[in-house]
């Protein structure tokens, strides 16, 4: 077996781990930081990785106080809740939209994983199909650069007025 196949084999293992430990977590919406290649966690002390944990309807304006908050590295999520349950990851603090933002719709019951947040089309719904273990969801994604390095700040439900959010209020 080539070392790329191991290495595949090994992140899908610890991708996979991961989403099995937030399933455990209470809140509705976890993000992992994770490193940005996958062999950043053996040169770095100490590891930069964390599980945020986030409540349904409790918005959160920046993560200043969550563990590893300056480190480098790459977000991907899971949302747990009723279908029609609706976040925004801001990747700036205080909501503003400047260095992007990702709106996410749930259309079931299932949890839902997202991991490659930068290959979702731009400013555009997009409705992604369920895979299997996971749910269907509708995402509108302003894209910016490195934006799943940079989300800082968590918005619950509508806040925009308009079909496309770019234009909707702050």
């Amino acid at each position: 077996m080539t070392l790329t196949r191991i290495c595949a084999s090994l992140l899908l293992v610890f991708s996979f781990a991961v989403s099995a430990g937030a399933i455990e977590m209470r809140g509705e919406l976890v993000l992992n930081k994770g490193p940005l290649l996958e062999f950043d966690n053996y040169h770095r002390e100490p590891v930069c990785e964390s599980l945020l944990d986030f409540h349904k309807g409790k918005d959160q304006p920046n993560f200043f106080n969550y563990r590893h908050n300056n480190c480098q590295g790459r977000f991907t999520f899971t949302l747990r809740g009723d279908p029609g349950s609706t976040v925004t990851l801001f990747g700036n603090v205080d909501y503003r939209k400047e260095r992007g933002f990702l709106i996410v719709k749930k259309l079931d019951d299932q949890e839902i994983w997202v991991r490659e947040i930068e290959s979702l089309p731009p400013n555009r719904w997009v409705s992604i199909e369920g895979q299997p273990g996971y749910g269907s969801y509708q995402v509108y994604y302003s894209a910016a650069p490195q934006f799943s390095q940079n989300i800082a700040s968590v918005k619950w439900g509508t806040w925009w007025t308009q079909e496309n959010p770019v234009g909707g209020i702050q």
